[in-house]
């Protein structure tokens, strides 16, 4: 809905279960803001994590509705796939046993890697600062 030249609802999650699984995804999450319920504008997007197990698409190339940020789980980054494995609201899931194992996986390995991820994050912002201040 448009109400004074703003956005004030969120995608439809149902239309966007069934543009995913229409294109072959077999679990989807939502995350971010949308997710935890904590600083949701009501102009925010839907940001959304789907896997598809077998021959992924890349994520511009699947029809979503228009707001919806999707990534392509299968090919997204340890930080990013683990944040939503970990923090992530299911949509849905029609494979059970394979996104119970995803996940599982999914967060072992990003809770086995956070530290080093932090130290990463932490020596970036130290080299940034120290370049533009030093």
């Amino acid at each position: 809905m448009v109400q004074n030249g703003a956005v004030t609802t969120a995608p439809d999650e149902s239309a966007v279960a069934a543009a995913l699984r229409a294109a072959g995804a077999r679990f989807a999450f939502v995350h971010g803001s949308r997710a935890t319920g904590r600083g949701a504008r009501p102009d925010s997007d839907l940001d959304v994590g789907a896997w598809w197990g077998a021959d992924p698409p890349a994520s511009w190339t699947v029809e979503v509705p228009d707001r919806v940020d999707l990534v392509v789980l299968d090919q997204a980054p340890l930080w990013l796939a683990g944040r939503i494995a970990q923090h992530g609201r299911l949509l849905f899931d029609d494979d059970p046993p394979t996104r119970v194992r995803w996940q599982a996986d999914t967060r072992l390995r990003y809770l086995d890697d956070l530290p080093a991820l932090r130290e990463r994050r932490t020596r970036g912002l130290l080299g940034y600062a120290k370049g533009r201040h030093g």
